[in-house]
């Protein structure tokens, strides 16, 4: 018996909420990893499946933020940064015709590259995988990308495009939260929020919005940021068939081959689809930290300011708690009783300055930082320089290798996607400095999809 568009998008809307619960627990530490990076730092996650901010105990404690995380993500990010990638790519082959042709595919992948700004997209995807461990590349045909080739009722025509997105952890909802990547799994759902204008002018149809709080869906942008008029639209891939649906309508319903999305992680963890970023193990050492540097700061207050100590009755309280002794004042007390004093204040335990030491050393070890990163390595030769940069780079060799796999999957994916929907020849412009090279090429050109990275 068929199923009716009524009963597919009921069974999409449910199996959508389904996954979404049982991913719950990972989009709150997302949250939380990215509010620590961002400062905000008072922030825990409750029982009650949600991440608020701790308040105060007392009215006089100092509860600030001293947020050594984010300078050491940026370190980290600075050396996950794309250079310009060599892709080999092997011919089927050892005649000299397919030799040739994985030497096209190669400047094909690098004129596709170009055309797409893979740096830019590269260097999101770091900073999405270096904030929640996760980042996606969503590699697609565009039947409206590449050049206008034609006209059709006054409207443009255009000979196709292969193209790709960056998508955060928080849009991707797989059938199983212990698959070991993308390839393993049967299926997967990607949602996010447009706005209903969007929707029309994509799919051509009107949906019925509302205002979606874009910060309670990815935390990156600022509190109480509403997409106004919008709709979460959900794509599911399942059994080789992709479903779109936005609201209670149906969008869009035909037939995929391969799953569209490559993964990146920060660390990779077994039995665990989503990976892990560094800012998870650094939030316990960062919380302690910002501890003893608000306990110093007590402590600095109280020798500053002092505490006074004063009979009862003896003096106008009122006017002592609003002033206090400031530098001139008169003081006017009970005859026979004593006139305030300041307490003994005691110096600032020698323990605290320790501590705020060891918590940034070991801040900096568990993040993969370096004291290069902290700016105190200004004493070492310049042969100790080398090798503690050297040695930074090996101890992020796991993220590093991620993303050049990741878009070493990108690369494979351009050239799967241009050997089938590539109908007519092309022309694509490679630059080399000041030098430029066309290139014309056509879908039969590409015998072999077998890439990889030259410098990998």
């Amino acid at each position: 018996m068929a199923t009716t568009n009524k009963e597919l998008i009921k069974n999409i809307i449910d199996d959508f909420e389904e996954r979404k619960a049982a991913r719950k627990g990972y989009e709150l530490q997302w949250q939380l990893n990215i509010d620590f990076l961002q400062g905000r730092q008072n922030n825990y996650i409750t029982n009650f499946d949600s991440v608020a901010s701790s308040g105060k105990r007392f009215h006089w404690q100092n509860n600030a933020s001293f947020n050594h995380i984010a300078p050491l993500v940026e370190a980290r990010l600075s050396k996950l940064i794309a250079q310009s990638e060599q892709f080999i790519v092997t011919p089927l082959s050892d005649t000299e015709q397919d030799s040739q042709s994985a030497s096209k595919c190669e400047k094909i992948i690098k004129a596709a590259f170009r055309k797409l700004d893979m740096k830019t997209l590269a260097d999101q995807a770091n900073m999405w995988s270096e904030m929640t461990g996760t980042a996606f590349y969503k590699v697609v045909w565009n039947n409206n990308g590449g050049r206008v080739v034609g006209e059709i009722n006054n409207q443009p025509v255009h000979e196709g495009d292969a193209n790709v997105v960056v998508c955060s952890p928080f849009e991707i909802y797989p059938d199983s939260l212990t698959a070991a990547d993308v390839p393993q799994l049967s299926s997967i759902i990607h949602a996010r929020p447009y706005t209903v204008e969007m929707v029309k002018r994509i799919w051509d149809t009107d949906v019925k919005g509302t205002d979606i709080e874009v910060h309670d869906f990815n935390r990156t942008s600022r509190a109480g940021t509403t997409l106004k008029n919008a709709v979460m639209v959900i794509e599911r891939y399942k059994n080789g068939e992709l479903v779109i649906i936005a609201g209670d309508k149906l969008l869009y319903r035909g037939e995929y081959d391969v799953l569209p999305f490559i993964r990146q992680t920060s660390e990779s963890i077994p039995g665990c689809f989503f990976g892990r970023s560094v800012i998870e193990r650094a939030i316990p050492v960062q919380r302690a930290y910002n501890g003893v540097k608000n306990r110093k700061a007590e402590f600095m207050n109280r020798l500053a300011c002092g505490v006074l100590i004063v009979e009862e009755n003896s003096v106008d309280l009122e006017a002592l708690e609003n002033d206090g002794l400031a530098p001139g004042t008169i003081v006017i007390h009970r005859q026979g009783t004593h006139p305030p004093k300041f307490m003994d204040g005691s110096n600032i335990p020698s323990e605290l300055d320790r501590e705020e030491e060891n918590l940034l050393n070991e801040l900096t070890s568990i993040t993969v930082g370096s004291s290069i990163s902290r700016g105190v390595a200004s004493n070492v030769s310049g042969v100790a320089l080398e090798i503690m940069v050297e040695q930074d780079r090996i101890r992020i060799l796991r993220a590093l290798n991620s993303g050049i796999n990741a878009r070493v999957g990108v690369a494979r994916r351009f050239l799967q996607l241009y050997r089938k929907y590539a109908k007519e020849s092309r022309l694509d412009r490679l630059t080399n400095g000041k030098s430029t090279e066309m290139l014309s090429w056509s879908k039969s050109d590409i015998t072999s999809d077998d890439v990889e990275a030259a410098n990998g």
